[in-house]
């Protein structure tokens, strides 16, 4: 999505929050937005204050927001084709919509070819992710929130800015399920209430609950997670993944399992684990990996796992993969859009060790080195083309 086109969207979503009227998809895609900048977040609990939605009703009362709305995306519609991105500020441009004046932005349309092309600066991503509670309730967590404590029925939960920590409480008969939901450019780790570690990449959800109770204990996760299971012989820990599980009693393993990708693997480090999909099931030990893809095949094979996990210790490894796998794992930590421009550059061969905590710069001075390839960068777009 474009750059305006992307924001004149945002910008639709906070004046549908304004009047509570987001579906639950657009309530996700808010949320996302909010947690990809400090910035986002700033000016959206400044919107949803009673202050501005009192302060703005007379503007409200004039204008309505999906005209609007249509107007800023006919403008943003133009300037796409023509492949420019300008800085109106992102933000700037959402609060006018929000506010119901997407007119202003049409009228001023003629200026915008006189406004300087600026390079938006693409950073690492950073630990920040929302937890999700039984109740409804939402708690932003990263490294600017203030550390706080929050108890639950049958845990404690003490949250920092990198971490989130489930201590042991008195037992409890009410099972309730939290949601750690990380966004693209984020990462997060959380101790269950089990002792269990697990850390999450980037675009990765996990359901889990509060306290363990019954015969197994079982989560559920979407994305990429690397876990670290306490030993408990009589009851096996499960991560459920779409139509796969993996069942442990105590080990350490990397599961990477993304809608997009159309396959899960899981990759054993130590212990053993048993991965069963689509009625079929194998046998994981140390130093081997099983993949279950969308055509209903489950393989086992031996690999070297440091490429595989290297990304909880901060470092991209590839080994003879494609540039289309390449940069679906490095978009999500940066949180940028690639654009292949041919399907030649999609198939170039690369190897390498990339440090996830580098400049996005040095990440593409690296990915040159291969040769034969150009990447233009376009404020949060990458395109990539033959030479």
């Amino acid at each position: 999505m474009a750059y305006f086109e992307r924001y004149s969207h945002i910008a639709l979503l906070l004046a549908k929050a304004l009047q509570e009227d987001l579906t639950e998809e657009e309530v996700r895609e808010l949320e996302a937005w909010r947690l990809e900048d400090k910035a986002n977040e700033a000016l959206y609990q400044s919107m949803m204050s009673p202050d501005f939605v009192n302060g703005k009703a007379a503007v409200h009362e004039r204008f309505q927001a999906e005209p609007a709305y249509q107007r800023v995306r006919a403008v943003c519609r133009k300037r796409a084709r023509r492949r420019r991105i300008y800085r109106l500020g992102g933000v700037a441009a959402a609060v006018l919509l929000a506010l119901g004046v997407g007119h202003y932005v049409w009228m001023r349309e003629p200026q915008l070819d006189k406004m300087p092309l600026v390079h938006e600066v693409i950073v690492p991503g950073e630990a920040k992710a929302e937890l999700i509670l039984a109740g409804g309730e939402r708690l932003f967590l990263g490294t600017e929130v203030q550390d706080s404590v929050l108890k639950q029925p049958g845990a404690e939960v003490h949250a920092s800015g990198e971490h989130l920590n489930y201590v042991k409480g008195e037992e409890t008969q009410e099972i309730q399920y939290n949601i750690l939901r990380v966004p693209r450019g984020g990462e997060y780790t959380v101790t269950l209430q089990d002792g269990s570690v697990v850390q999450l990449n980037s675009a990765s959800e996990l359901r889990y609950p509060v306290q363990f109770a019954g015969q197994e204990r079982r989560v559920f996760l979407s994305g990429e997670a690397y876990f670290e299971v306490a030993k408990d012989a009589r009851h096996p820990f499960v991560v459920e993944v779409g139509h796969a599980e993996i069942e442990v009693l105590g080990t350490s393993f990397n599961v990477y399992s993304y809608l997009e990708e159309q396959k899960t693997e899981a990759t054993l480090v130590e212990g053993k684990v048993r991965f069963s999909a689509g009625g079929q099931e194998v046998t994981l030990s140390p130093g081997e990996q099983g993949v279950w893809d969308t055509a209903g095949h489950l393989d086992k094979r031996e690999v070297d796992v440091y490429p595989y996990i290297a990304w909880k210790d901060g470092k991209f490894v590839f080994r003879k993969r494609t540039l289309e796998e390449v940069m679906r794992i490095v978009s999500r930590w940066y949180n940028v859009n690639v654009v292949f421009e041919d399907a030649v550059s999609k198939q170039v061969s690369f190897s390498g060790n990339i440090r996830r905590y580098d400049d996005f710069s040095q990440v593409v001075g690296m990915l040159e080195m291969t040769g034969g390839l150009e990447f233009k960068i376009e404020g949060k777009t990458i395109y990539i083309a033959a030479k």
